[in-house]
Formats: structure tokens, C-alpha cells, sequence
């Protein structure tokens, strides 16, 4: 009998425990039942993000700019554009002119009012932080992230650690009925 018909064989022999193949499937199941859990929660968290995210840009997107609007003008009295530094506030005249049915923003009071109100925002009991601010008069708009622990925790996958979510949010302020 030669070396080849020895191994075909032991390959065809059908002895032997089903153990092995048993427990390595189920830590395969485990393993991606985790993995899926733990992308469906970073996925829900973007989606809770955006959520409080927009509750509080609306919020500042209602400050109207009452000298713009009463006299007309189509140039608002103040745009910001700045980062989540506070003393990085600078003031531009971007904005070129009104769009049919938006009401003008008072860029500034919106800024103070989004900064007051995502100083006590929480998304899974972690805080909200802002990254960008953006106000032409007309829209304003943020970029807002957040640290989220993932669902399971396990030392032997890595995932312990916390992850960063982000969303950039944006609103306008339109007239009712105005398309």
C-alpha cells in the first residue's frame, strides 16, 4: 500500500469527534453575532446623533433677524463661519441675497443659543461637542460628534474601546407655504 492510498484513507475514514467542528462553528456564530450587534448600535448612534442634532439647530435656525426682515434688506446684519473654538468667531458677508420664503437669521444669537443648548445635550449618556459652525443668514449648519462604548464589550475581539460618531447637521428657516 502506498502513501497516497494511506491518506485517502484516513480522509474517507469517517471516525472521529464532531467536537472541533462543533465548537468552532458556534464561536463563529458568537463571534459574528457580536460583530453585527456592535455595527447595529454605531449605526442607531449616527442615527441618534442626527436626531438631537437637528432638535437643537432648529431651535437656533428660529433667531430671526428682525432689521433684515423689516426693512427688507436682502443682506442680513451678521454670518458666522467658525470651529468649536468660541474665540474663533469670524464674522463675514457671505450671504448675497435672499432666497424666496427664508426668512433672515440672526447668526449670532443662533450660534449662542445652538452652544447653550449642546452644552447640555447627551447621546448615551456621553456629551455632544460641536466641530464646525456655518451661518450665512439664510441656513446654518454644524458638524457635532460624540465618544459611544460599543454595545458588547469583549477584550479578546478589541472592542472595548470607545468610538467616535459624527453628523453634520444643517436648517433653514422657511415661511410657511413657501415652497
Amino acid at each position: 500500500m502506498n502513501i497516497y492510498s494511506k491518506i485517502k484513507a484516513k480522509v474517507l475514514d469517517e471516525r472521529g469527534s464532531l467536537t472541533i467542528l462543533s465548537t468552532s462553528l458556534f464561536m463563529l456564530l458568537v463571534v459574528s453575532s457580536f460583530l453585527i450587534l456592535n455595527a447595529s448600535s454605531a449605526y442607531l448612534a449616527k442615527r441618534e446623533l442626527v436626531q438631537v442634532g437637528e432638535e437643537l439647530i432648529s431651535k437656533a435656525a428660529h433667531h430671526l433677524d428682525s432689521n433684515s426682515y423689516y426693512s427688507n434688506s436682502q443682506n442680513p446684519s451678521s454670518s458666522i463661519s467658525m470651529g468649536s473654538d468660541p474665540n474663533s468667531f469670524n464674522p463675514s458677508s457671505t450671504y448675497t441675497g435672499g432666497a424666496s420664503g427664508v426668512l433672515p437669521i440672526d447668526c449670532l444669537s443662533a450660534y449662542q443659543s445652538f452652544i447653550n443648548e449642546i452644552s447640555g445635550a447627551q447621546l448615551r449618556g456621553n456629551s455632544i461637542h460641536f466641530d464646525s459652525w456655518n451661518c450665512d443668514g439664510s441656513s446654518v449648519s454644524a458638524k457635532v460628534s460624540s465618544q459611544i462604548k460599543h454595545l458588547l464589550v469583549t477584550p479578546i475581539l478589541g472592542s472595548d474601546s470607545s468610538f467616535l460618531v459624527t453628523a453634520t447637521i444643517s436648517a433653514i428657516n422657511r415661511l410657511q407655504g413657501a415652497n
